[in-house]
């Protein structure tokens, strides 16, 4: 769905069949309502970070050898956006690391969407690898 809804050239998810272990603990939150999946959170852990302030044209921060989760992509179905379902999937992704919501890594680019859930739940910038 977020492949063909928002026309990224690849897919978000490659992991088929039973679930087995990786080394950056690669994994996926979904988020189910009225017996429909309408959002997830792809994820997995790195230690290579930069610290950002969001605003458009800023250069990146100093690296950070932390290990955090890192957002591969936050999907949610176009009909249930602007409910907060975003927002829920980071937070999962953040207690089930064991981390503040601001602690997390999200991948680059950064979409505008993903921005401006960023700047929602981090408004003093966030980490990105």
């Amino acid at each position: 769905m977020p492949q063909r809804e928002d026309n990224y050239d690849f897919p978000s998810w490659s992991h088929i069949g039973e679930p087995e272990a990786t080394s950056d603990s690669y994994r996926a939150y979904l988020l189910k309502l009225d017996e429909r999946i309408v959002g997830y959170v792809a994820a997995h852990d790195t230690d290579e970070h930069r610290r950002w302030d969001l605003a458009d044209g800023s250069k990146y921060g100093v690296q950070d050898a932390t290990l955090r989760p890192r957002i591969i992509l936050v999907w949610v179905a176009d009909a249930y956006r602007h409910r907060g379902i975003g927002a829920t999937l980071v937070q999962a992704l953040a207690a089930d690391f064991g981390c503040q919501v601001a602690d997390v890594s999200w991948s680059t680019p950064v979409s505008a969407a993903g921005r401006r859930l960023a700047r929602r739940l981090s408004p003093d910038g966030i980490w990105v690898s």
